[in-house]
């Protein structure tokens, strides 16, 4: 048998009911069959993700040990390290002996190519189950539970139910320990947030969140599979626009606990072992409170392999990235959960992470429009205010995000309660950012370039022209002009219309030229200008597209890699 220490053998309520799940599965397995003389039997117990591993080993140390049809079996399992390595000596050097084997494996790693050779079945070891946990207080103590109240417990984490359930405590008591516990832990996160239907200037991903939030209701009731809902979803869109609000409305919808983390918080937790540890713990949480949403922000601090290559912190980030794959992976095969990366830069993201079966839906949350931004003024400023000021405010907060508006409601609502009155217009302006006007030479100078985009863009038939402003007062955070064009971005790329596209950027400063004489910086102020967006798409026509003069092809996936070959490569 086992070398394992002998306190693994105490028996407890946990130990009994997972024994019995242990069971079922190696009855799957063949492992109550008659085994012919001499053969040695490999059967792999893969148990559910985010279980604790020893107590496993122990209870299937109690089955072998109380059960005579295993008589002839040794338990082995793997020895998981801090930093989310995984040992299979022990394994392996049970494999070489005559004794026929049953390996407990965390389901959240890949089984190892020679184990998944050596054994005769591998088998998925189910969930708790009401009638398990009704056996299992039985025998240990000689409690008669009701089935349906085991089932209402095991609606509570496992962790959770074990902690509560006393020998000799009324199952009643256990179920108001954890509903008391479980209403303790959900209310500052899921209640206070909005529903789906709440939410303006969501678009495709408010769509996607109620079709979810029906799948999982379908889910619980049993009549969809997990494999038929959407498990992974990245959220991207400008900082303020809205996505830890749409994470905490998505798991209120979806009746749900929504566990929120980020890669910064992963990363605060110390050296590399703490931050893998970091990010066990945030998985195994959403796991253990399934339904639940596991909302990991700012997800693009996950480094790109191929944007770190070469340097010091490769190491580092190769084991990082590696690891939340895994995590991933384990949870593809996990019921329950979904999980939502948030960023504000998508064209960061490792591509692993964005394959099919992990976080392989993208939507983009953009800033809302004339008529979202009318909803927002009345949802926060108050249904009291007239058509007309709802449209003078909605002019007012053109390119501003969901989250001005939240800070705007507050200040001017505060406003409003020191005056005794409802919230005025006049309350609405004085609370949004400072405006400051455009006037003079520099109207003229914007109004030129806007125009060198319109007359190109017109002329060479890019899309067609939607507005063309320079507004008299803007806010911080709002362009200071604008020329729009609509454009079909599911036509096929060709060169020509490459070659337009640039052109079209590159027509506000050729308008300076050509009227004032001189080139100001409007063209190339910041990141996202009109010089940065055409020197990325000349550069991907180059060394991508294959429509430049070579047909090399350079894997350039996001800007700081198309910045840095342009460095690199100055021709």
């Amino acid at each position: 048998m086992t070398s394992r220490p002998q306190a693994r053998r105490r028996v407890t309520l946990e130990r009994l009911t997972y024994a019995l799940t242990l069971k079922s599965a190696a009855r799957l397995g063949g492992a109550f069959k008659k085994n012919p003389a001499g053969r040695q039997l490999v059967i792999v117990l893969r148990i559910p993700f985010g279980s604790d591993l020893d107590e496993y080993v122990a209870a299937a140390t109690i089955l072998v040990a109380t059960t005579g049809s295993l008589a002839g079996y040794e338990i082995s399992s793997p020895k998981l390290g801090s930093r989310g390595g995984i040992d299979c000596e022990l394994i392996h050097s049970q494999l070489k002996s005559r004794h026929s084997i049953l390996v407990i494996w965390p389901s959240e790693y890949e089984l190892p190519r020679e184990i998944d050779l050596a054994a005769d079945r591998v088998v998925d070891v189910g969930v708790v189950r009401a009638f398990h946990l009704v056996a299992a207080a039985k025998e240990f103590a000689g409690q008669n539970i009701d089935v349906e109240d085991a089932r209402r417990m095991l609606e509570h984490p496992p962790s959770e139910v074990f902690a509560a359930f006393r020998a000799g405590r009324p199952a009643a008591e256990v179920l108001a320990r954890l509903a008391s516990v479980r209403k303790e832990l959900e209310r500052p996160i899921v209640e206070a947030s909005p529903s789906l239907d709440e939410l303006v200037g969501y678009g495709e991903a408010k769509t996607w969140g109620l079709a979810l939030a029906r799948d999982i209701e379908s889910w619980r009731n049993g009549t969809i599979d997990w494999g038929d809902v959407d498990r992974g979803l990245l959220l991207s869109g400008a900082p303020g626009t809205g996505k830890t609000m749409f994470a905490g409305a998505l798991a209120r919808t979806c009746d749900a606990r929504l566990v929120a983390t980020s890669v910064a918080r992963w990363q605060s937790a110390g050296h590399l072992d703490d931050t893998l540890k970091a990010m066990r713990k945030s998985f195994e949480e959403a796991s253990a409170n399934r339904p639940s949403i596991l909302f990991i922000d700012e997800f693009d601090g996950i480094a790109d392999r191929s944007r770190i290559a070469g340097t010091v912190h490769e190491t580092y980030w190769a084991q990082v990235i590696n690891f939340l794959l895994e995590l991933i992976d384990g949870h593809d095969r996990l019921e329950g959960v979904v999980v939502i990366g948030a960023t504000n830069y998508p064209e960061g993201i490792d591509p692993a992470l964005l394959r099919p079966g992990r976080i392989d839906r993208h939507i983009q949350i953009s800033l809302p429009d004339t008529e979202e931004r009318k909803h927002l003024a009345r949802s926060y400023f108050g249904a009291h205010l007239s058509g007309a000021e709802l449209n003078a405010i909605s002019a007012a907060t053109e390119g501003l995000t969901g989250a001005s508006f939240l800070k705007a409601s507050r200040d001017a609502k505060r406003a409003a309660r020191l005056a005794g009155k409802p919230v005025s217009l006049a309350d609405v302006m004085s609370a949004l950012p400072p405006t400051r006007k455009i006037t003079g030479g520099e109207r003229r100078t914007i109004a030129i370039h806007e125009a060198g985009h319109a007359v190109v863009g017109v002329r060479l038939g890019v899309g067609l022209l939607d507005k063309v402003a320079v507004p008299w007062e803007v806010r911080a955070g709002q362009p200071l002009g604008f020329a729009h064009f609509e454009v079909d971005e599911g036509q096929p790329m060709e060169r020509q219309g490459c070659l337009d596209r640039i052109a079209l950027l590159l027509a506000g400063r050729a308008a300076e030229e050509v009227v004032i004489g001189s080139a100001f910086d409007g063209a190339g102020d910041a990141e996202g200008c009109d010089l940065h967006k055409a020197s990325d798409l000349a550069t991907r026509m180059e060394v991508q597209l294959g429509m430049g003069e070579g047909l090399g092809y350079f894997n350039l996936t996001s800007v700081e890699q198309r910045d840095r070959f342009r460095r690199s490569n100055p021709g």
